[in-house]
């Protein structure tokens, strides 16, 4: 499933059936996860986009790990259970997910119980969106692949440049957003047990 639509339509519908099926109301998963039953009931719909910290919060809710939103019901037998190879091919085919000031792709495969996950960043040049303030449990690290970015974690301003890595509390309020002339890019790897997102801005 390579269309950014049909993904999109795929994790709405993992997150109903998932919700639906624990007997959960739009209010109550909007109250826990502090995103509205508008954005809820669209991400649902595969109207709308979420971030990955979105993803996070929605899917430590419902008692998911983050890649079960991302798995189908006709996806083939599951990947051997000591590793899983992600080919650069299989992933450049595959169309961006679109959030707030940038967009994604998902790098790691499905590993059962896995931690982690893995996800390429874009952060386009010249950015006309306000990044907005997020923070859930865990931890990052970021490694910067190529561009600037400045990354704000609490009070601090740090500045990104290609070849740098920063490991984080995601408890800290936390963003980014591309200083540099061209488009900045870098891996995100995020602890996936229990998290939980709040927000710090507009969103």
């Amino acid at each position: 499933m390579d269309n950014p639509e049909l993904v999109a339509i795929q994790i709405g519908s993992r997150i109903r059936e998932c919700r639906r099926a624990k007997n959960i109301t739009l209010q109550v998963l909007s109250d826990e996860t502090a995103l509205s039953t508008g954005f809820l009931s669209k991400l649902e719909r595969g109207e709308a986009s979420a971030s990955i910290a979105n993803l996070i919060s929605i899917s430590k809710y419902l008692g998911l790990s983050l890649q079960d939103l991302f798995q189908t019901s006709s996806e083939a037998a599951p990947p051997p259970p000591d590793y899983v190879l992600s080919k650069a091919k299989e992933r450049n085919d595959e169309a961006p997910l679109s959030a707030a000031g940038y967009t994604f792709h998902r790098s790691c495969g499905d590993l059962p119980g896995q931690q982690l996950a893995a996800f390429e960043l874009e952060f386009p040049a010249n950015q006309e969106s306000q990044p907005v303030l997020v923070s859930h449990e865990g931890e990052e690290v970021l490694y910067m692949l190529d561009g600037k970015l400045e990354f704000h974690i609490g009070d601090d301003v740090l500045i990104l440049e290609r070849g740098d890595c920063l490991h984080f509390n995601c408890e800290k309020p936390h963003m980014g957003r591309n200083i540099g002339a061209k488009t900045a890019r870098l891996m995100m790897v995020v602890s996936s047990a229990s998290p939980i997102k709040r927000r710090f801005g507009k969103g």
